[in-house]
């Protein structure tokens, strides 16, 4: 897909971003004359409507997007109209794509200021992650659409030299921040029997390959080495055996260093407590929690941001087979804290527990871990904001970050009484809740026994966020590659006010 800012390439069709209370006697003054001539409805000003005003032979074609209401224009809502705009545009197989959201955002007079740069890095964002389609292992594979967009401009003459850069820079930034969601999408929609936990790692590894990304793996001995007990716990089932990735993105080492944990579970069956519902296959996304972090640093890397990172990958399978963990079995982590494993489903927070540890011990100043994690979380928040725990602080941070990018956070208390329901007789605390009640809060509190005390601590729960069942937006089927652009927002504003362009 090429984007580009004016020209004189042609145009075949023209989008209209148009919103609700632009219809009608009221708005109808601001829209263009050939619009006027037609007789509009309100649903078409609708979020996310497309009506088609197919011209005669030798004329454009219009498709108009529905906005919603004006004074409530934003980023999020531009965005999803790209989305629908950009499947709409390819099973029509419209090729010459031309835009003008300059002149929407001047007619959006009482809307929360936008700026036309910010509009079209959204836009570029939710057209390529709306057409995106994970089709590798089909027999007959859709041929790329090949299409181009223009972004007709309204500037005046003799600041276009300037405007276009600054344009041209959006269309960038909106291809980076969708590139790293894709990547994410890719790992966390491939099949079980193609992404094993090592597979997963030199996925990792081969992308970043001749980039500022340094990696370093863990597997084998060196788990033993540095004392990673849950994820050779959980990882004692599977022949596959598990790994944890360490990716170094340290361009500014002035600054504090960021821990970004993503928990890959590469397939979770729940181990000897088998999960017993009737279709389990999308725990080939428990994985999610990593893709969301190797797509954050593909953002960073390709934008060449200056920052202080390291991503960590808890890879692990669990399996249940003669060797694996047992309920009931005891796990003892080097930070002293003892385990009790009630049940072998409650895999991911043994595994991050590890990581988190890893976290302290290469000197990071705070520690944010991503993870589907619970079910729980999806039933008190459902399928459009995933739950945050921690400090204030960088919660309200990472909070602002996700809705410069609409992956929105909640943030749920973290309730120091249910400590006591991760009770055991015989460790130091159990792995799952004695007290049927809490479930998403109690996870969280068991990650925190395993952050020093020295550490600034999120805890993003995302389980009901990994996928979704239909194309809606800038959503595609499968993996919806939550969590990449959130927190590469979050470093990328922190490492320049500019980053807030998103």
């Amino acid at each position: 897909m090429m984007f580009t800012v004016g020209g004189e390439s042609p145009i075949e069709t023209l989008i209209f971003p148009i919103c609700l209370d632009e219809i009608g006697v009221k708005g109808g003054a601001r829209l263009p004359a050939w619009l006027q001539a037609y007789s509009l409805l309100p649903h078409m000003g609708e979020p996310g409507a497309l009506t088609w005003f197919h011209g005669r032979i030798g004329e454009r074609d219009a498709l108009l997007v529905g906005c919603g209401e004006a004074s409530r224009l934003s980023t999020e809502r531009i965005r999803e109209a790209a989305g629908s705009a950009g499947r709409a545009a390819e099973k029509h197989k419209k090729e010459q794509v031309g835009i003008n959201l300059g002149e929407l955002l001047k007619r959006c007079v009482h809307a929360p200021p936008i700026s036309e740069e910010k509009a079209v890095s959204a836009w570029v964002e939710g057209w390529l992650l709306g057409t995106y389609a994970f089709e590798i292992y089909r027999a007959k594979q859709t041929k790329p659409f090949e299409a181009s967009l223009q972004f007709l401009t309204v500037t005046e003459a003799e600041e276009k030299v300037e405007a276009k850069a600054a344009l041209n820079d959006a269309i960038r930034w909106g291809r980076i921040y969708a590139d790293g969601a894709i990547l994410a999408r890719n790992l966390a929609n491939e099949p079980p029997n193609k992404l094993r936990p090592l597979t997963l790692i030199e996925r990792a590894v081969d992308h970043f390959a001749g980039t500022q990304v340094e990696a370093i793996v863990y597997e084998g001995e060196r788990l033993e080495q540095n004392s990673m007990v849950g994820l050779i716990a959980v990882g004692k089932g599977s022949k596959h055996p598990p790994a944890l990735l360490e990716l170094r993105y340290c361009t500014d080492d002035t600054l504090p260093l960021s821990a970004l944990i993503g928990k890959g579970i590469t397939f979770d069956t729940g181990g000897i407590s088998l999960k017993k519902d009737f279709d389990i296959s999308d725990m080939r996304m428990d994985m999610a929690g990593a893709a969301a972090v190797i797509g954050a640093l593909d953002i960073l890397a390709a934008g060449n941001v200056q920052a202080n990172v390291v991503g960590l990958i808890a890879a692990a399978e669990n399996m249940p087979d003669g060797g694996a963990l047992l309920p009931g079995e005891l796990l003892q982590y080097p930070n002293g804290v003892s385990v009790q494993v009630g049940n072998t489903d409650s895999e991911g927070r043994l595994v991050l527990a590890d990581a988190l540890i890893h976290a302290h011990r290469l000197g990071a100043a705070e520690a944010i871990d991503i993870a589907t994690l619970t079910y729980s979380c999806g039933a008190a928040l459902g399928s459009k904001y995933a739950g945050i725990w921690g400090q204030d602080a960088l919660v309200a941070e990472i909070t602002q970050a996700g809705k410069l990018v609409d992956e929105q956070v909640w943030q749920l208390p973290l309730v120091d009484e249910y400590e006591a329901y991760l009770h055991s007789d015989f460790a130091d605390l159990c792995n799952v809740s004695r007290v049927g009640e809490a479930g998403a809060t109690t996870a969280a509190l068991f990650l925190r026994k395993f952050v020093d005390s020295s550490l600034r601590w999120a805890h993003i729960d995302m389980a009901s966020l990994k996928d979704v069942s239909s194309a809606q937006g800038w959503h595609s089927i499968g993996a919806t590659g939550y969590g990449a652009r959130l927190l590469a927002q979050l470093v990328r504003t922190r490492s320049s006010p500019m980053g807030q362009n998103q």
